[in-house]
């Protein structure tokens, strides 16, 4: 299992934009390790499935058809940290566009755009498909039209207006006569993932006030993130391979330090420099096996505990409650498979 999570200034420009929307962020938060009132504490990341679990209950409590619309229109563009200056200074909207889909992992794991038809030479329009990432929690659709409206913002910026998509595709059940009057564009349901249509008659129109150094200081700052991202992903990887094993809640520091031939304290001032730690990792890779067990195989309490490694029932119990602030019957009404 990868090490999944969400950037901390995208986090945060979340949660504002929840609390302008007049939703209770202490209740969104509750239970959530960093979150405190209405903010995720400097350093601190969230793990993929608390952020899935933070769109799931602000969905339950505010039960409106636009939210994820609304949030996207009103989110903080300086929440997506690195990538606006990037965008602003881009050569064209189509270069801009690229580089969405290029660093978006800078920003949030939780899914990434796959572009179709992107040659220079067509006159069709584009398709952006969100791809979700694979996780025990399914993502919300209005998470990704959150995503998507914060993209459709981006474009319009950096084209000054002159580019909005013609089409927006949509799951069913979404009330696209609301979203299509919100973002003025055609919105027409399909199965599969949402995805943006874009017309790509002046995606190639330079962008006017770019500035080409601005442009290359930022992109070479963004890749060696990337980079650094890339290797530090690489330590994380081999130590949730040495926690997945059976009975994983059994698992010590020390175990994996000699496994991986280490000191404990070298990988733990490792894992700090790529924003976790070890018990982070440990819990969120027991998070992802609890949920895989109790939504998708739907085992009952105890098996789940003893799979896992945990002395017995209650200890697990009191775990998941901590995690989730609801029983594990609870979540399993809630959020369904």
């Amino acid at each position: 299992m990868e090490h999944l999570h969400i950037n901390n200034l995208w986090i945060n420009g979340l949660l504002q934009a929840f609390a302008q929307l007049g939703l209770d962020t202490d209740a969104l938060g509750k239970g959530i390790e960093g979150i405190s009132d209405g903010k995720l504490a400097q350093g601190h990341q969230l793990d993929l499935v608390d952020a899935r679990t933070l769109w799931h209950r602000a969905v339950k409590q505010c039960d409106d058809p636009l939210l994820g619309v609304n949030v996207g229109l009103i989110k903080n563009p300086r929440a997506s940290g690195v990538l606006m200056p990037i965008l602003l200074h881009s050569p064209t909207t189509r270069a801009a566009l690229e580089h969405v889909a290029q660093f978006q992992t800078l920003i949030s794991e939780s899914g990434y755009y796959r572009i179709h038809n992107p040659s220079p030479d067509s006159n069709t329009s584009i398709e952006y498909e969100y791809i979700p990432a694979t996780s025990s929690v399914s993502i919300n659709p209005q998470q990704v039209m959150s995503v998507i409206t914060s993209t459709l913002m981006m474009v319009k910026t950096v084209s000054n207006d002159r580019i909005n998509a013609d089409k927006l595709y949509v799951p069913p059940g979404m009330d696209t006569a609301a979203i299509s009057n919100a973002l003025a564009c055609d919105v027409e349901t399909r199965e599969g993932n949402l995805a943006i249509r874009i017309p790509s008659a002046d995606l190639d129109t330079p962008i006017v006030g770019r500035d080409e150094h601005l442009y290359q200081l930022s992109l070479g700052y963004a890749e060696g993130l990337l980079r650094a991202k890339r290797a530090g992903q690489h330590l994380i990887d081999q130590i949730k391979s040495a926690i997945d094993i059976e009975q994983p809640a059994q698992v010590s520091i020390e175990d994996v330090s000699a496994q991986l031939d280490l000191h404990h304290r070298g990988l733990q001032r490792n894992l700090k420099e790529q924003g976790t730690s070890f018990r982070q990792l440990k819990e969120s890779l027991l998070k992802e096996r609890t949920l895989e067990l109790l939504v998708s195989q739907r085992l009952d309490v105890d098996s789940i505990a003893e799979q896992l490694g945990y002395s017995d029932a209650s200890t697990f119990h009191r775990a998941f409650k901590a995690w989730f602030d609801v029983t594990p019957k609870q979540f399993r009404e809630q959020i369904g498979s």
